[in-house]
């Protein structure tokens, strides 16, 4: 089943593999990298929507990027209590599988905003698929994902605040979201919100660690 039209208040994310450029220098992985990225996208979005909900996540997957929406019918406005978890819950699935793939691993982010969005699905022709996409939502979630200020780094998801009232007792998955600045911060990979300052200080620690290295390095090129 092709990806349906919307038009509508809803949630879109940009999701994004991380060094893309950099696994791109290996012929032999980018093509199991992507693989798994296509493979992983398609058979989660068919695992999330298999259940009653109304609320049914789309993806439209281009080159080492997806765009992530939610639809309910062709016009209907997805609520943001209502939706968020489904999102939330296909950004955890696909990310855990993709950093746990021995031959072919890699990490992503993801930026998700909510607000207008519409989707149309237009008919093909010779040599050519007109898929239109546009919206506030997405050129938000497009923009930040790519932000250099509050840049990015692997691994992460976030959700701007904009426009956003969420009741953060709705859902178990909400415990996993850590206010910070303009965002809430998923943490996809912990379970229990417990560990999220724990966990955010071994990765910052991670980070300035390689930081270090470099650092090393560019003193002493020739050093064994």
């Amino acid at each position: 089943m092709s990806v349906p039209s919307y038009e509508g208040k809803t949630y879109v994310g940009y999701l994004d593999i991380s060094g893309f450029k950099q696994i791109m220098k290996h012929e032999n992985k980018v093509e199991r990298v992507l693989d798994e990225f296509y493979s992983t996208l398609y058979s989660t979005v068919y695992d999330v929507n298999s259940d009653a909900n109304p609320i049914k996540m789309n993806v439209v997957a281009v080159s080492d990027c997806a765009v992530l929406f939610l639809n309910k019918g062709e016009h209907d406005d997805v609520d943001q209590n209502a939706g968020l978890p489904k999102m939330l819950q296909f950004i955890k699935t696909v990310n855990r599988v993709f950093i746990n793939r021995e031959s072919s691993s890699f990490m992503t982010t993801c930026s998700i905003a909510y607000g207008d969005f519409n989707f149309e699905n237009r008919k093909d022709s010779d040599h050519i698929r007109k898929n239109c996409l546009r919206g506030l939502a997405y050129v938000e979630a497009y923009l930040d994902n790519e932000k250099e200020n509050e840049k990015m780094t692997p691994g992460k998801c976030r959700i701007l605040k904009r426009g956003l009232s969420i009741d953060l007792s709705q859902d178990s998955e909400f415990a996993l979201l850590k206010q910070e600045k303009q965002y809430y911060y998923y943490y996809w990979m912990l379970s229990n919100p417990h560990e999220i300052s724990l966990f955010k200080h071994k990765y910052e620690q991670t980070l300035e660690e390689m930081y270090d290295k470099l650092m090393r390095l560019l003193r002493s090129p020739t050093s064994q």
